[in-house]
């Protein structure tokens, strides 16, 4: 099944979902997220465990899987960050001279990918939950890409993509819970709801707001629209009680693979 932006994959033993890649980007990095299924249930959320069923289809390189603290660290997606090293960070930065594949892990959280051909191809993963959102990792990650890395990329010519997380309606916090007042002053009043004393946030709706800001025209931002509670046959999440295995988010270099 396709929709905009995105691939499923079903088979018996994985469900998959695959990030359809414009022309510009096709021969530079695939990305996808597996699912619920066989083999991320027995992996319990293990990025080794993941990688020892997976690594043999991507010629074995090696993964970067950091350890997700809900910050807005970036580091490249390079060897020298591989396993068993699971170094802070919830952003793996890829270009043409990253030497490993990158992944990341969700249960409610939202999988994000950017990527561009401008000035050259690059592509970034992101772990951007309640907190990475109120912290505003997207456009923190992007303005460090821009002022450290010196990329002036077009904003025409840049692509992103929001992989399954869960719904406003299914996703609240306490109102007086100090992180809720917090996300409260940076929430787009469009994105929350307040409801007997609890808040509902839109965190998917936080990040398209929080790319548009950063200039990507709304046209090139996919949306798998997918809730991981409400669909939680298809997806982990631990709103609905999937305390260990997780989404896989899985993305790299396509010429690493020939």
């Amino acid at each position: 099944m396709i929709k905009r932006g995105f691939d499923y994959r079903y088979d018996k033993e994985q469900k998959e979902l695959r990030l359809i890649m414009p022309e510009e980007l096709k021969n530079h990095f695939f990305a996808s997220i597996y699912c619920r299924g066989e083999i991320m249930d027995r992996s319990q959320g293990d990025p080794g465990i993941i990688w020892a069923s997976l690594s043999s289809n991507f010629n074995n390189i090696q993964l970067v899987a950091p350890h997700q603290v809900h910050g807005t660290r970036v580091i490249p997606s390079s060897s020298s960050f591989a396993l068993p090293l699971r170094t802070e960070a919830d952003a793996v930065f890829i270009d043409s001279s990253s030497d490993a594949i990158a992944s990341l892990r969700f249960a409610d959280c939202c999988p994000v990918v950017i990527a561009s051909d401008s000035p050259d191809p690059w592509m970034l993963l992101l772990h951007s939950g309640f907190a990475g959102t109120a912290k505003n990792i997207v456009g923190k990650t992007l303005t460090m890409l821009y002022e450290e890395k010196g990329k002036e990329w077009r904003k025409d010519r840049t692509w992103a993509w929001i992989g399954p997380c869960i719904c406003m309606e299914c996703y609240s916090r306490k109102f007086d819970d100090p992180s809720t007042q917090d996300a409260l002053n940076f929430f787009s009043p469009d994105n929350f709801y307040i409801k007997n004393g609890l808040v509902h946030f839109d965190i998917k709706g936080e990040v398209i707001k929080q790319l548009v800001q950063c200039g990507l025209p709304y046209d090139n931002i996919y949306d798998s629209s997918d809730c991981t509670c409400c669909s939680n046959g298809l997806y982990y999440s631990y709103r609905a009680g999937d305390k260990i295995s997780r989404i896989f988010l899985l993305g790299g270099n396509t010429t690493k693979l020939i």
